[in-house]
């Protein structure tokens, strides 16, 4: 495992950061089998979100009663749309307060390491969104925030806001970068940056932190025939993309899904990626990627067309 720290956060971050949805949530054996393995390999954050709801909360909760609340960093979301239109956005100072005090009832702990509004509404001024994550980082009860699915031009904003009014700013975004390009957002205002070059640039020049969700395609490269990844992945670049990708593992002596995730922890950016294995044994086979090395001609090659 290798790790790097983000800003306003004291804590060495492993590079992959496991997520919980994977975790079953009627069967605690099971899911602290795969916490277990993931800790074992050096892994030390998880990603939740208020929005998945009491079940994965009540695993966490579980699995600090055992091992203690500081066992893993947690990178907790917010913020949630309730409906896919403008009627149901909340990025409002009710909606933060709530969802951050509840990420913390729900798992019964005393504060989140990272906390990032799970999605935007840019009719609300960056700068007051600044103001409303200093005071909970004032209060104690988050250390560092950030955003998954804003543009890069609303972190710049927030930042720039930060720096002007003595604030601290967001330390994290958290976008989808694979290899995998997509038809459409997975999700409602799901961002990705996978076929972005204006915003890669961006990170790469900015340095910011960046938590790329379905980091390995979203399973595609992995074989998987869901309606989300039909609908999303299905397309002439992306199977040429993994008929490349295929061969080279194979040159590599690596599997398919590792060469995937391997692509994005090698991009020119400071980065770490999400990510969702089911069994101990995905787990294994996930924590391999983090020592594949490639040349950014091989990163290109893959990455053709």
């Amino acid at each position: 495992m290798t790790y790097a720290t983000i800003p306003h956060l004291d804590k060495q971050i492993s590079k992959l950061v496991m997520g919980v949805i994977p975790l079953p949530q009627n069967d605690l054996p099971k899911a602290f089998a795969i916490l277990d393995a993931y800790r074992a390999a050096g892994g030390n954050v998880i990603d939740n979100s208020r929005i998945y709801g009491n079940g994965f909360a009540g695993v966490m909760r579980a699995y600090y009663e055992r091992h203690g609340q500081d066992v893993l960093i947690r990178l907790d979301k917010g913020n949630h749309h309730h409906s896919n239109d403008d009627s149901g956005r909340r990025v409002t100072k009710e909606a933060l307060d709530a969802d951050i005090r509840g990420n913390l009832e729900q798992q019964e702990v005393d504060y989140s390491d990272i906390y990032l509004l799970h999605r935007d509404d840019p009719r609300v001024p960056a700068g007051e969104v600044v103001e409303w994550l200093n005071e909970h980082k004032d209060a104690g009860r988050i250390k560092a925030f950030g955003g998954s699915n804003w543009h890069h031009t609303r972190i710049e904003a927030a930042n720039e806001y930060a720096e002007k009014h003595g604030l601290q700013g967001f330390s994290v975004s958290s976008p989808n970068l694979s290899l995998a390009t997509a038809n459409e957002a997975m999700w409602w205002e799901a961002l990705s940056i996978s076929a972005d070059k204006e915003a890669r640039a961006w990170y790469q020049s900015a340095k910011i932190p960046v938590f790329s969700w379905s980091s390995g395609g979203g399973g595609f490269f992995a074989g998987v025939e869901s309606p989300d990844v039909i609908r999303v992945y299905h397309n002439d670049t992306n199977f040429a993309r993994k008929a490349r990708l295929e061969k080279m593992a194979e040159e590599k002596g690596v599997s398919p899904t590792q060469l995937a995730l391997a692509w994005t922890l090698n991009q020119p950016l400071n980065i770490w990626a999400l990510i969702g294995p089911g069994t101990p044994e995905q787990v294994h086979d996930n924590v391999q990627s983090v020592g594949i090395k490639l040349s950014q001609a091989e990163l290109d090659s893959l990455e053709l067309g």
